[in-house]
């Protein structure tokens, strides 16, 4: 009996995965529980485990390729079974039809192939037939998709590699193919037969061409890639707004120096401004339950319980956001534990897919960094995203009973990005206000008693 290994979920958001490396060869004996592949997605890189014993006996997606969630990946097992897979046989791809050029210049795209049989509790079936070699015209890398797409359009791949390679490309990718196809017909491209011209959509824009330049090109690993995607898509569809208030962290300073050697010493979690900031922002989410959400595009979803993302910096190398869940029901302490958990488990590699699904409201720190403010930009399908930086000793007015005097205060701004499509200026400000309150009156001493 033979086993088929698939293309892991990892997280709600995520739809395809890449494999960085193979643990194991075709022939070679798997356990249950051996680490099998290494894959890597827009959010996470991690090691996937063997749920069957046997012999690998295929491997469908190799090293270097992307595959769809719940995509065939390898077989365990079963070589007679896996040999009688239904396949597109050679002769069958022989007398498909060839795609013939055009008189526009471009072939018709050969008829899409047959289906083959597939388990029902596949979510997405794997290519039925080859589409070409991974290295094309120009020395330029195609990638799997690419390669289907120019495949199945009938396209001109060398024509498709001069642009690539005139933009300073080193791989022709989806978005390439994609953008050909959008492109206009040639001016003398026949008529259609009184059915009027046909519309493409307009082109994605082009990158810009870079001049050659003295030093080295620095290749964008995954995470990246996927991180600039996203966030690109999030800044151009969501009105931005953003708001920033001073706030006097001189009374959360009182308690942090109190109690940060022996809560070290006890947990060996390091006691941050960081903590203190999601505690008053989980108290303030509950007041204003409408910067708790989620927004499709039509309608708010207020989550009922806070489960906050914090920005993780990957030593420069990219941006993960993982969720700590139900953080409204956590004290000071345990919130602190949660978010050093989620912060170590992010840079060594150990989160999941499911570490980054759920949130309803994300938490950006630059403070570290000593800069003045930030505005980030909201992950979706968040409506708002707080921002954090550095706290510096300054001369502030200090209003009291006795009247106003200038004191040395720790200060520093906190602000807040926030989808205008979900609430006004006003809620977002009223909200900031709460939360600058409860960081500077609240009794911080009794969250550790």
């Amino acid at each position: 009996m033979s086993t088929q290994v698939l293309m892991p979920q990892l997280g709600e958001t995520v739809a395809e995965g890449k494999i960085l490396t193979w643990f194991k060869s075709e022939g070679a004996e798997v356990r249950e529980g051996d680490n099998l592949f290494e894959i890597e997605t827009d959010k996470v890189t991690m090691e996937v485990q063997s749920t069957a014993a046997g012999k690998l006996s295929s491997i469908r997606v190799q090293a270097g390729e992307v595959a769809k969630v719940g995509a065939v990946v390898a077989v365990i097992g079963g070589e007679r079974e896996a040999a009688a897979t239904p396949r597109i046989s050679a002769p069958q791809r022989a007398a498909a039809p060839s795609a013939a050029p055009a008189a526009n210049g471009r072939a018709t795209p050969s008829p899409a192939p047959v289906p083959t049989m597939r388990s029902p509790f596949e979510e997405v079936a794997t290519p039925a037939e080859s589409f070409g070699n991974a290295k094309g015209p120009l020395g330029l890398r195609l990638t799997p998709l690419a390669r289907r797409l120019i495949a199945q359009n009938g396209l001109d791949a060398e024509a498709i590699a001069r642009q690539v390679s005139a933009a300073g490309g080193s791989k022709i990718s989806e978005k390439d193919v994609r953008a050909a196809l959008a492109a206009p017909a040639p001016a003398d491209a026949p008529d259609t037969g009184g059915a009027g011209p046909v519309v493409s959509p307009p082109a994605s824009p082009k990158p810009v061409a870079i001049a050659p330049l003295p030093g080295s090109v620095m290749q964008l690993n995954t995470i990246r890639k996927r991180t600039g995607e996203r966030l690109a898509q999030n800044w151009q569809t969501i009105p931005h707004v953003f708001q920033a208030i001073e706030v006097d962290y001189t009374v959360v300073e009182t308690v942090r120096a109190a109690r940060k050697a022996s809560f070290k010493a006890e947990t060996g979690v390091s006691l941050t401004y960081l903590p203190f900031i999601a505690r008053a922002s989980c108290i303030a989410l509950k007041e204003f339950p409408q910067v708790n959400a989620q927004f499709d595009g039509s309608q708010l979803a207020l989550a009922s319980e806070v489960n906050l993302g914090i920005a993780v910096d990957l030593s420069h190398n990219g941006l993960v956001v993982p969720v700590v869940r139900s953080a409204d029901d956590l004290t000071l302490p345990g919130l602190a534990k949660a978010i050093a958990r989620q912060i170590d488990n992010a840079r060594t590699g150990k989160l999941t897919g499911d570490d980054f699904a759920g949130g309803t409201y994300s938490i950006s720190n630059n403070g570290a960094f000593g800069t003045a403010f930030t505005a980030p930009i909201i992950n979706a399908p968040q409506v708002a995203i707080l921002s954090t930086d550095a706290i510096r000793l300054k001369p502030a007015v200090v209003e009291t009973e006795q009247g106003a005097f200038v004191a040395p205060r720790l200060t520093g701004m906190v602000g807040q990005s926030f989808d205008h499509r979900a609430f006004d200026g006003a809620y977002s400000a009223a909200f900031l206000s709460r939360l600058k309150a409860i960081l500077e009156t609240r009794d911080w001493a009794a969250e550790f008693a």
